[in-house]
């Protein structure tokens, strides 16, 4: 009979909190920004999160490097920007938002509740530059290989608040996987290397880049890295996937809630420590223009304001298919 289990241990130094539905595996770490460490299909064994091989897990503080201490894989979570910038606005213009947001480098509070075959956990996080509330409640059911991250942003402050939101799992990848993403949907590029090689907007994925058809993940020795992201998508375009020789990981949201999808594809092109170059992929539904707030406010007029003392909320489903 399968049943549903809720462990507490250890992850390299660092208590966790292990989930098994009997299908698949999550463990979360609370004082590594709540990072999801493990993300395991338990009828393959495959482990779908990446870990960066050479990069220990380490307390971070509120001006550390991300690159320098958190880049170490698995899945965390980017608001109110992804990459380092100044707050665009009155009354906060100019306050410095790390890269990578504020959220990897706390220890947020976490709830465990457990109850009519699932366990939820949920995290809070308190803005540090910015006066919000960041809610994330993961739900696992017995039996299921499907997970719900319900999430909630409240504005705190007296102003608009005005942020942009990525998801960041990055991914164990190999060669021959397919990324599969909406065909209608368009792209705009926010970085590329080597450079020079692509248009800035309007893009279809899959495309051919560097000599390279993307349809298929080429070798580590490709040497290429992307990082595109969407157009708000349409409705019916809320999914994304990426299918191995043994499963597929499939990803399913509303775009009316959260319209846009991104993803980060680094195929032996960057190492933040100047190393060898790390083969992993991130695969990013997303709210605004990525990867700076600044930029989504001044440059792309595409981003989230939220009124005093209101809440916005979406939702993304995780299933381990085979």
């Amino acid at each position: 009979m399968t049943q549903l289990s809720l462990t507490h241990g250890m992850a390299d130094g660092f208590a966790s909190v292990q989930v098994s539905t009997g299908a698949l595996s999550l463990s979360l770490v609370p004082e590594l920004g709540g990072k999801i460490n493990s993300l395991r299909d338990l009828r393959s064994g495959r482990e779908w999160l990446w870990r960066n091989p050479r990069l220990p897990y380490r307390v971070a503080g509120a001006q550390s490097s991300y690159v320098a201490v958190a880049d170490t894989g698995g899945w965390d979570e980017c608001f109110p920007t992804v990459a380092p910038c100044a707050y665009p606005s009155a009354p906060w213009a100019g306050r410095a938002i790390p890269d990578h947001g504020e959220l990897w480098a706390q220890t947020p509070t976490l709830a465990v509740s457990e109850g009519a075959g699932q366990v939820s956990l949920q995290t809070i996080w308190q803005g540090v530059a910015l006066p919000y509330r960041f809610e994330r409640r993961v739900a696992l059911t017995v039996g299921s290989a499907c997970l719900r991250a319900d999430y909630q942003v409240t504005n705190q402050g007296d102003a608009p608040l005005q942020f942009i939101w990525s998801i960041h799992p990055l991914l164990a990848i190999e060669p021959g996987m397919a990324l599969r993403l909406p065909p209608e949907a368009r792209y705009n590029r926010w970085s590329s290397t080597p450079e020079g090689a692509l248009a800035e907007t309007g893009l279809r994925f899959p495309l051919t880049f560097s000599g390279h058809d993307l349809a298929a993940l080429p070798e580590p020795a490709a040497g290429i890295a992307l990082k595109l992201w969407s157009d708000p998508l349409a409705e019916g375009q809320g999914w994304a996937a990426l299918r191995a020789r043994d499963g597929e990981l499939q990803m399913r949201w509303d775009p009316a809630r959260l319209p846009q999808v991104g993803f980060w594809m680094n195929l032996g092109a960057w190492a933040g420590d100047g190393g060898k170059p790390y083969y992993n992929l991130g695969l990013e539904p997303c709210i605004g223009a990525q990867d700076s707030l600044a930029d989504a406010v001044t440059r792309h007029n595409l981003f989230a304001a939220l009124p005093p003392g209101e809440t916005r909320a979406w939702w993304l489903e995780v299933e381990l298919a085979l």
